[in-house]
């Protein structure tokens, strides 16, 4: 989720001269290339009949998890998710979402619960470049643990995005440290649902990257909520997995208090 447009209008015209100048001079956010096989759990969610929208996550055979914001307004039917290639426009494989959960909480208040889950309609065939990522169970080490975001967003504001998967490490932050780093930032009110992941200025999360997956050894930790375009010395703010599992769980089982958004009847 990027930020409001009051916020953008509010920036300092320093601000936006740096912008402009790092755009100028093809400002990379600091991603590598991913190899084959680095994130077999990533998923492009698109726009019929193809075109990138966000990131996202292979959770099991027919869950696909990523934020709120992606899927807000977006009937199912325009929607599908590309797996299996770290080529956004060359997948091994395309599913079609049957339902999409939006957290009842959705947005409320500003960045919290932007998070959902689609449905596919039918299982994800996996192998060696198709896998499910493991969710977790305890908490990851805090402040210390270094984390894997992957993603096709741009790689400057006003950049085109690539066509190959990017990777980036990333040092969790405490909520204190996150805190006062947004602080310029008075819409984001960061609560237990968040986690910050930040390295320095010129690393980090951009355009298309929304709904991505930050990953601890193996783990999914964080889906991508919020982010200061792109990559301007403040950290990136996920939605923490730890925190939803009840809410996946029983939106999985049937039993989520939420209703669909939207459910595709398959004839």
């Amino acid at each position: 989720m990027t930020l409001p447009k009051f916020i953008v209008l509010c920036l300092s015209v320093g601000f936006l001269h740096n912008i402009f100048v790092a755009s100028q001079a093809h400002f990379i956010v600091g991603g590598q290339n991913a190899a084959v096989g680095d994130a077999p759990y990533q998923i492009s969610l698109q726009i019929l009949p193809g075109s990138h929208l966000c990131g996202g996550a292979i959770i099991s055979e027919r869950w696909i998890l990523t934020a709120g914001h992606c899927v807000k307004g977006y009937p199912v039917y325009l929607l599908q998710v590309a797996t299996g290639s770290i080529f956004h426009a060359q997948p091994g494989a395309v599913y079609y979402p049957e339902s999409i959960y939006l957290h009842c909480n959705y947005d409320t208040p500003k960045y919290h619960n932007d998070i959902a889950l689609l449905r596919l309609n039918e299982s994800i065939v996996f192998d060696a470049l198709t896998q499910p990522v493991a969710l977790p169970d305890t908490p990851f080490p805090q402040g210390t643990a270094q984390l894997l975001f992957t993603g096709w967003g741009s790689q400057s504001v006003a950049g085109s995005l690539p066509a190959q998967l990017k990777r980036v490490q990333q040092q969790h932050i405490t909520s204190q440290v996150c805190r006062n780093l947004l602080s310029p930032y008075e819409d984001v009110q960061l609560g237990a649902c968040h986690v910050c992941a930040y390295r320095q200025a010129n690393i980090g999360a951009c355009h298309g990257d929304s709904g991505g997956p930050l990953v601890y050894e193996g783990t999914l930790v964080g889906i991508l909520n919020f982010f200061v375009p792109c990559a301007q010395g403040v950290p990136d703010v996920f939605m923490n997995i730890i925190y939803y599992r009840d809410w996946m769980r029983q939106t999985m089982s049937g039993n989520g208090k939420c209703g669909q958004v939207y459910k595709q009847q398959i004839g």
